[in-house]
């Protein structure tokens, strides 16, 4: 929708590029969306996944790929586990090394110079969404509102979706990333109930890479999870078996709803700056 709204306000007097950083974990629902917005808005996104620098004191560089070519084994999300251990709500390098770098870089390679600088960059955060937007970052690093600047509240993007001839058609409660650690405990016991399978990987990178640490916690042998608590993937599977009320899909709402009515904090908690989407900036 933002984007949209951009090209119609921008797309003639300024340079605008639309980029998609791919992290292999997304949603094949989420990549089918992103190419169907693409085409029918006829934005020209660029498609791009880190390169990570193995043995380097480097930051994530890109590549360019496309929809037929992304990347959806979890393989460009190991390469950074390799490199920078597991992430968690402590420490958020996933968006970092996945998401921000491989953005700026392109970016800067394609002459727009350097994030935060030389141009401004649109965030999709809407006018009930508060909490996660940084006045500071407007100045410092040239972030543009779109949305909250127009009111534009989550039962309005819902109604926008609600006339176009396709929507994402993903629960609000998944989200676009696979088990994202960032979701609260009822969102991810729901998706395991739904999804088993996306457990796999999960557990796989924990076996391969719990151990994978900053110097300066290498002698720290508790082994590092995904979760809140550092609870594991099998913690969350064998919570999950247990009786709870699940997640309810809200995102086709138009007329909002009091969610505090329903909070409970040991399954509801996520964190307010990413709880529901993963902007990168």
């Amino acid at each position: 929708m933002m984007a949209a709204m951009i090209k119609k306000m921008y797309g003639t007097t300024c340079d605008v590029i639309f980029v998609f950083a791919n992290t292999s974990r997304e949603e094949e629902s989420t990549l089918i969306f992103l190419d169907k917005v693409d085409k029918y808005f006829k934005l020209g996104v660029v498609w791009v996944e880190a390169v990570v620098h193995h043995g380097k004191r480097k930051a994530c560089t890109h590549k360019v790929v496309s929809f037929e070519t992304a990347a959806r084994d979890g393989s460009v999300f190991e390469e950074v586990i390799k490199k920078y251990g597991i992430p968690n709500v402590e420490f958020k390098h996933c968006t970092r090394e996945l998401k921000k770098n491989p953005i700026n870089s392109y970016a800067k390679d394609s002459g727009f110079g350097e994030y935060g600088v030389d141009y401004e960059t649109a965030i999709g955060y809407r006018a009930d969404e508060q909490k996660r937007i940084k006045q500071k970052k407007i100045f410092k690093e040239k972030h543009l509102y779109i949305l909250n600047d127009a009111g534009i509240k989550k039962p309005d993007v819902a109604y926008y979706w609600s006339k176009m001839p396709f929507d994402l058609e993903i629960p609000d409660y998944d989200g676009n990333c696979k088990l994202c650690y960032k979701k609260s405990k009822r969102k991810l016991l729901t998706q395991i109930v739904e999804n088993p399978e996306r457990a796999v990987w999960i557990k796989q990178m924990e076996k391969k890479y719990e151990q994978v640490k900053p110097l300066k916690k290498s002698n720290d042998p508790t082994p590092v999870r995904f979760f809140r608590d550092n609870d594991s993937i099998d913690d969350l599977i064998e919570e999950s078996q247990l009786p709870f009320v699940k997640a309810v899909d809200r995102s086709k709402d138009t007329n909002g709803y009091n969610a505090a009515a329903e909070f409970q904090a040991d399954m509801d908690y996520e964190d307010a700056d990413c709880g529901n989407s993963c902007e990168p900036f």
